[in-house]
């Protein structure tokens, strides 16, 4: 099951673990990893798009290599809070590799968290006039992931 509210987080997901967090994109995913205790989001890699297939075995190695109890995919909303063209290529994203997950018995939660501006504010971290023609997409996942955490931590008070 996808889902989008941090109340549902909440219940669903353990209290510990790893979560994955994505920036999906149509020709680059960025990925970042928490630590174990929910805290901490750290840029893992940037995947090159190939097809669904090849990127959700990537996708599924890394969620095995590191002992993944959830996935955050960044949603993008107009900033009226509407979706998008993009919007609706993420959710088709998120909906085929539930199913693909879901086919080979790996059960995760898959959330889809609202990521605007976390693009524009990865590439303005980006110091370097040159270093911001780089792929920054690993670090945009990062801030979505941390933006997720913060939110999930700040229902617990």
């Amino acid at each position: 099951m996808i889902y989008s509210e941090i109340k549902d987080c909440k219940k669903i997901l353990p209290k510990k673990g790893r979560i994955l967090g994505l920036d999906v994109g149509t020709k680059k995913i960025g990925v970042a990893i928490c630590d174990d205790f929910q805290k901490i989001a750290t840029p893992k890699k940037i995947i090159k798009r190939q097809s669904n297939a090849k990127d959700f075995a990537t996708l599924l190695s890394i969620i095995q290599e590191n002992d993944i109890v959830g996935l955050v995919l960044g949603f993008p909303l107009k900033m009226d809070g509407s979706e998008s063209l993009m919007s609706n290529f993420v959710m088709r994203f998120a909906i085929n590799l539930e199913k693909f997950l879901h086919d080979l018995n790996v059960d995760l939660t898959l959330i889809i968290f609202d990521e605007r501006l976390s693009s524009f504010e990865a590439r303005n971290m980006i110091i370097s006039k040159s270093a911001r023609n780089k792929d920054y997409d690993d670090i945009s996942a990062s801030l979505i992931l941390e933006n997720f955490l913060n939110c999930l931590h700040e229902s617990e008070n």
